[in-house]
């Protein structure tokens, strides 16, 4: 029997979006760097390249990005912005027309993906504040899930017009904050994605959020892996030891010395079995975007390099 190769488009990398801080002098650097590397994809932040305020694009800049990203030989994915919450109960317009500009957007710049970050019961930025922390009940998370498999839906029409897969990623767990998010847990993402039934709606698996997750609640990590795999439109792929740490801790310095914390290491640096991972994702086609921190960029080659040989033994 003729053994098939693990059938993706390419690698990636993302262009961090606190770094980018809006500057396009440093996306151009970074794109050259990238470049050299070998890289095929960059996942364009929207928030990071000031396409956006307020919800709407500013089209000037919007061209002004495009004719950058053009002068290099890559292919683009999008990530939205991450406060995006289609859970919001007050702010839902605006929510939905931010939603719908990052589509066009990623229209623009020829991307076939936008990463959302799937909906929070509690967003990350209220942790801590008087009353943050609400004890939400059944009936009312039940009514926030539905509101955003509608909105969802709207929004997956402009998706199929734009030629777009809205890709729900799962998220990653807090000391101080979870639960926050039912995509804490991958099952639960699934059960949104299978209700949704949209073809233009799958999931982003971020496989380091799923290792800090399973190893925080106890599920088992491949079994869930295995669980999403038929639903995975988009991978970003990263490393940490499963040890998860509180929301406001920000000194990576202290968290990569103590093993601690969503690391966005590189593929190797830490303790996830990746390749069991792409094991289970050998019928997967989409792109592997390496999300790692800008601070490992220095291994960002090695981290591509160890992809091809993993990807490369997935049949």
């Amino acid at each position: 029997m003729k053994q098939v190769p693990m059938p993706i488009k390419g690698f990636g990398i993302n262009a961090d979006a606190a770094r980018l801080d809006n500057n396009l002098d440093t996306l151009a650097r970074d794109l050259e760097y990238f470049a050299g590397l070998g890289f095929e994809y960059v996942e364009i932040p929207v928030h990071g390249v000031g396409a956006m305020i307020g919800g709407r694009l500013l089209p000037p800049r919007v061209e002004e990005i495009c004719r950058l990203l053009a002068r290099f030989p890559f292919r683009y994915t999008v990530h939205a912005p991450n406060p995006l919450n289609l859970m919001d109960i007050e702010n839902l317009f605006w929510q939905k027309q931010a939603f719908k500009e990052s589509l066009e957007f990623a229209a623009a710049i020829g991307s076939e993906v936008l990463v959302y970050h799937s909906g929070r019961y509690v967003p990350e930025e209220t942790f801590h504040l008087p009353g943050g922390r609400q004890n939400l009940s059944p009936e009312v998370r039940d009514e926030m899930r539905r509101q955003e498999r509608e909105a969802l839906l709207d929004l997956a029409e402009r998706a199929k017009q734009l030629g777009i897969t809205i890709a729900m990623e799962n998220a990653r767990p807090y000391l101080d904050g979870s639960p926050y998010c039912y995509a804490e847990h991958l099952s639960l993402l699934v059960e949104q994605v299978k209700a949704i039934g949209h073809p233009q709606v799958g999931i982003t698996l971020d496989v380091g959020h799923a290792y800090l997750s399973a190893r925080h609640y106890g599920f088992d990590f491949l079994g869930a892996v295995a669980l999403a795999a038929p639903y995975v439109r988009h991978v970003h792929l990263h490393d940490n030891f499963g040890r998860i740490s509180g929301s406001l801790e920000k000194k990576q310095a202290e968290l990569m010395a103590a093993g601690r914390g969503d690391l966005h290491l590189p593929i190797g640096f830490g303790e996830i079995p990746v390749a069991d991972v792409l094991a289970l994702l050998r019928d997967y086609s989409g792109v592997i975007i390496h999300e790692i921190r800008p601070r490992y960029r220095g291994w960002a080659g090695t981290a591509l390099e160890r992809g091809r040989q993993l990807v490369a033994c997935c049949y």
